[in-house]
């Protein structure tokens, strides 16, 4: 390898750069059905009441709450549960402008399997609006809206970007195996004619394409980790949601390094197998 590293280095820099975007991708993958798995959690409305609502009120309120269409649990949040819930996923800092809990205790109204589309979630909030006990009903409409219009190109991008990026990286590992070949062809002809078996001649390069895969995607990992710890240490949100991403990193390396061993052992075959050919 040392010898031969004007070839070897441009192919471990290009199997580098695709392991890299091919970890991106499988990381956008990642968050995408992390996204979706958490829109069923968003069909949700939440209708806030005044502040001086008896407890049979309450009751009357959330019986006609749980018979309304479309509706399939109904549960009430009273303000010092909305004030601690606050609390523990923003900052206090914001509360300590106002005096007292600025939060009003509400009902948090989830629709059934069946109603859960961004048409029926804004029939609902509509419905809820015009009851006179409410003083706010509101729903993340928008938000389902668009995750429901882009739902199929943030799953199909990422998996066709992966896609040509595993048929790109096949094709760099052939090629830099052909080229090594190339160049060491004299000494794979003459340690045939010497009688070295294919085992023999096959391992340093199917082990040189193992060490290939292994280094540049074990590089293009660590440098995206690098950059997805800094991104999560400046941004929570995004710390709370990269769970599970090591073992991505770790299905990518393994996945390239068994990609660059298989096709530089289908490449020295291919080409042991065309001198028997020959010689046939």
């Amino acid at each position: 390898m040392k010898q031969h590293r004007t070839v070897i280095l441009p192919s471990l820099v290009t199997i580098f750069l695709c392991s890299l975007l091919l970890s991106a991708s499988f990381t956008a993958f990642c968050g995408v059905m992390r996204v979706l798995s958490m829109e069923k959690n968003l069909y949700t409305v939440e209708a806030f009441l005044p502040e001086s609502v008896g407890e049979d009120s309450l009751k009357v309120i959330q019986e006609r709450l749980k018979h309304t269409k479309h509706v399939d649990s109904v549960e009430f949040i009273s303000a010092d549960s909305a004030l601690a819930d606050f609390r523990r996923h923003f900052s206090g800092e914001m509360l300590d402008l106002v005096e007292g809990n600025p939060i009003p205790p509400f009902f948090r109204v989830t629709l059934d399997e069946l109603s859960k589309d961004p048409a029926t979630l804004a029939e609902v909030k509509l419905a809820l609006a015009r009851e006179d006990f409410f003083e706010e009903v509101q729903a993340p409409v928008e938000w389902v809206e668009k995750i429901a219009a882009w739902k199929f190109k943030m799953l199909f991008w990422p998996v066709c970007i992966s896609v040509l990026l595993l048929v790109t990286l096949s094709l760099i590992i052939c090629n830099s195996v052909r080229l090594s070949l190339l160049s060491r062809r004299l000494l794979v002809e003459n340690m045939k004619y010497a009688g070295g078996s294919h085992f023999f001649i096959e391992f340093p390069f199917v082990l040189q394409g193992v060490i290939q895969g292994f280094v540049g995607a074990g590089l293009a990992v660590i440098l995206l980790a690098t950059v997805v710890s800094s991104v999560a240490g400046a941004f929570p949100i995004v710390a709370a949601n990269i769970s599970g991403l090591g073992f991505v990193f770790v299905i990518v390396v393994i996945l390239v390094t068994l990609l660059s061993g298989y096709f530089s052992f289908r490449t020295v075959r291919g080409f042991l197998s065309i001198k028997r050919n020959e010689q046939d």
